[in-house]
């Protein structure tokens, strides 16, 4: 039986995962661009790393040299985190089939990546599709062992398809391949908010889904956790925040006890309050102070849409009747 867990280096987040992710099985973080899934994985990757595991970033969306600068920013120290450059060679793609997988295609440490983009090979073209990153990975994982490995993403993978008939198969064989290394990986998918679940969430043994959405203070995050094999788990919402040094899920225990301590027990709340009152305009919400987000967002936006074709219904029979 799989006991241990892997946590995310998100406080809150492996809070609602009770612990952490069950290690040795494939997850998918799932959501709508900006919602945060990238760096979620890194998130995770470096928790492992400053564990003294052994972690595997396989960039497919973004080039290396980005993503390094990117969450250098964060002030992280990335050394320890190791990146396979899946992206295609797009300079020279080729719809045919080649199956052929470069030797430049290496795993180096992210922290030395360099700021130029990675040249195309001069062998020939390497046909970026799931059968060759699960090839570059099983081989990868003969010459070292990764506890913890994030794909980015499984979405742009899924575009290579040769025909749309293998989709469930391929899939298939690609998960079976990640459990079967024993190694415990995410695999960040893009989705609209309102969707039907794709093969990957019906694969993967959980998902992590994270939103967005707007309202009067502008745009808002969330996370829930949509699916969990083998673990209680959190299914409310929580808010999630992209900060200067990356994501903050608010711990369920600090919103209690703030919530529940008293203004009177604080010496700086009639001043705070008198603030608020003249300066209203000035104030931003903290996040104890933010309502608590949409039970339901796709019952939200379907709700949304009704209101929205009645709008329209009820307007083009005012001008119906106006022309009569």
């Amino acid at each position: 039986m799989i006991r241990d867990r892997a946590k995310t280096g998100i406080e809150g987040l492996d809070e609602m995962l009770e612990g952490g992710l069950l290690t040795g099985r494939p997850y998918v973080v799932s959501g709508t661009t900006g919602t945060g899934k990238t760096t979620l994985a890194m998130h995770f990757l470096r928790e492992g790393a400053m564990n003294g595991e052994r972690v595997l970033y396989v960039a497919v969306d973004e080039p290396p040299n980005e993503v390094r600068y990117n969450y250098s920013k964060f002030g992280w120290d990335l050394d320890g985190i190791g990146v396979l450059d899946g992206t295609p060679d797009i300079l020279s793609y080729d719809k045919t089939p080649v199956r052929d997988v470069s030797s430049e295609r290496t795993v180096v440490s992210l922290e030395s990546v360099g700021d130029a983009i990675r040249r195309t090979s001069e062998k020939g073209p390497t046909d970026v599709t799931i059968s060759t990153i699960q090839e570059l990975i099983k081989q990868e994982f003969k010459q070292r062992k990764y506890s913890r490995v994030a794909i980015d993403s499984l979405t742009s993978l899924k575009y290579f398809y040769i025909r749309t008939s293998e989709e469930f198969a391929t899939l298939q064989s690609f998960f079976r391949m990640l459990s079967d290394l024993g190694a415990t990986t995410v695999l960040s998918v893009d989705i609209p908010e309102v969707h039907r679940p794709g093969l990957e969430s019906q694969l993967a043994r959980g998902e992590i889904r994270l939103h967005k959405w707007f309202d009067g203070r502008g745009l808002m995050r969330g996370v829930t956790i949509d699916k969990y094999r083998g673990s209680s788990h959190d299914s409310r919402m929580r808010h999630l925040k992209i900060t200067s040094t990356g994501i903050v899920v608010p711990s369920a225990d600090k919103g209690r006890s703030k919530k529940g301590a008293s203004a009177k027990n604080d010496p700086e709340a009639g001043e705070k309050h008198e603030v608020v009152k003249s300066e209203p305009s000035k104030q931003q919400p903290s996040e104890e102070d933010l309502p608590p987000p949409p039970d339901d967002l796709s019952q939200q936006q379907v709700a949304t849409d009704k209101r929205l074709k009645s709008v329209r219904t009820t307007s083009g029979k005012s001008r119906g009747g106006g022309g009569l």
